[in-house]
């Protein structure tokens, strides 16, 4: 059973393997778009933003009354208990007096017959409340169900509600400037990864040119040496000196694959080959109150502009602590037939709550709000302070790479006729073996200075327009067909 290699040796063998299999060629701007669609990109970052831009929709209308509608089932029981002896022993009096007075209120020819009707009435009341007890014990038993709708609405909330929309509003600023923040780092990451990786192919080119100029003087050497006209010893330096070129040209070959392994890490991507090479814009860039002159906009200020209008709400809502607040409700029984009698069919009303003493030491509150508010509005200046500082440090540098690009071009030139015409003094016996080897090491180096002021220039342009807040536009320069390339092959 054959063992599955681990990812960073496969890839490495995979690079290592690059001439047989199929590469794919991987300009700066499609590289740009893999790595959004990785999660080294701002894909987390636009997730916040979207949060934030949902959690401010959603307390946008906070004074909108809310409407609850709820069922209960209720089960009850319910005991009475009436002591009826005093109503008894009152009917009774009441009646035996009226029937005792009522023979006085007829002629005096029927005064006997009343009294005598009177009298037995009188004698049968007894008998008559006798079947009504002295105590009655009343059980009721039910099962109710009470259908409600009420409503809530805040009228005057001394500010807390707004502190609450504003707070959300400025979690969206903070989200907006995280973004921007990681994609301004993400420009700067994937530029020093990409153009890293060109960096170190011109390197590894470099180092295998040295090798074969180095090979071909061997060469010279060794076929003078037959000849008798140098010794040995020349002949000995020059293997010296083609092996150091050859493990120079090893290093630079693993520093190569090394650096294209990151790249395909950030990118997402396999068996690529970055096809825009290092680049330096000929027309200056503009000048750097440019770039000053309005107040730039980038991730950190737009960071530091949100954890202001964050401290804002929180001040606000501290003063909403000392402030009354006034709230109307109404609720309806949506069944009334299943109502209890002491149960209302409709309710409307307001309450207004006084805040009159609190554990809390309200004002120290509001103190410490404002104090927060004051750091936040300091640090927010801080923050375009800053910004405007690596704007300018990044302008110069990528200007200053610019220039000695511009310097260092020559100096290839003449470092390559250089090495031409000292091999040809060399096999024309008026030069020594000494004088080539120094020539084939200037050229090296030039060709490894102008290849590394062109990735300084890359590096340090991608970082100026992540500074002012323009990642976008680096690709544009990039491909400007005013740029000159370093592309040896």
């Amino acid at each position: 059973m054959k063992r599955a290699l681990p990812l960073a040796p496969a890839l490495l063998l995979a690079i290592a393997a690059s001439p047989a299999l199929a590469q794919t060629a991987l300009d700066y701007r499609t590289a740009e778009t893999a790595m959004e669609a990785t999660p080294a990109g701002t894909v987390a970052a636009e997730a916040d933003l979207r949060a934030a831009e949902h959690q401010a929709k959603a307390v946008a209308h906070l004074y909108r009354p809310t409407v609850i509608a709820s069922a209960s089932v209720i089960a009850y029981e319910k005991s009475l208990s009436l002591d009826l002896t005093g109503p008894k022993e009152q009917f009774m009096d009441s009646a035996q007096s009226y029937l005792g007075g009522l023979p006085g209120q007829y002629p005096p020819v029927y005064a006997d017959i009343v009294a005598l009707i009177a009298g037995r009435i009188g004698q049968a009341l007894p008998g008559l409340l006798a079947p009504i007890p002295d105590q009655y014990d009343y059980t009721q038993r039910d099962v109710v169900v009470r259908p409600n709708v009420t409503a809530i609405m805040p009228l005057y909330t001394g500010g807390a509600l707004e502190a609450v929309s504003d707070a959300a509003k400025a979690q969206v600023t903070l989200a907006q400037g995280g973004r921007e923040l990681a994609r301004g780092a993400d420009s700067v990451r994937l530029a020093e990864a990409y153009f890293g990786t060109q960096l170190a192919r011109q390197l590894e080119v470099s180092s295998r040119q040295t090798l074969t100029s180095a090979e071909q003087h061997l060469g010279n050497v060794r076929a003078m040496e037959r000849e008798g006209v140098v010794p040995h010893s020349l002949t000995l330096e020059a293997v010296v000196a083609r092996d150091a070129a050859k493990r120079a040209n090893d290093r630079a070959r693993r520093d190569a694959d090394m650096a294209q392994l990151a790249l395909a890490r950030i990118t997402g991507t396999a068996n690529l080959v970055p096809s825009t090479p290092l680049f330096v814009n000929t027309t200056p860039l503009p000048p750097l109150t440019a770039w000053t002159g309005d107040v730039p906009r980038n991730g950190q200020i737009a960071v530091a502009e949100g954890a202001e209008q964050l401290a804002a709400a929180g001040e606000r809502a501290a003063r909403a602590t000392m402030r009354p607040s006034v709230y109307a409700f109404g609720s309806v029984n949506a069944v009334r037939k299943q109502s209890l009698p002491v149960d209302p069919d409709w309710i409307v009303g307001a309450t207004v709550q006084i805040p009159l003493f609190s554990a809390v030491n309200r004002r120290e509150l509001v103190s410490a709000a404002q104090a927060r508010r004051e750091a936040a509005r300091l640090r927010a200046a801080d923050a375009r302070t800053r910004t405007e500082g690596e704007i300018e440090k990044t302008w110069l540098m990528a200007d200053n790479a610019r220039r000695a690009y511009n310097s260092i071009a020559s100096s290839v030139a003449a470092a390559e006729e250089n090495l031409r015409v000292k091999q040809i003094g060399f096999r024309e016996g008026v030069g020594t073996a000494a004088e080539v080897t120094d020539a084939q090491t200037a050229l090296g180096l030039a060709r490894a200075q102008r290849a590394t002021a062109a990735y300084e220039y890359d590096l340090s342009l991608a970082a100026l327009f992540a500074a002012s807040g323009q990642s976008e536009r680096f690709v544009d320069y990039a491909e400007a067909p005013d740029r000159q390339t370093v592309d040896d092959r």
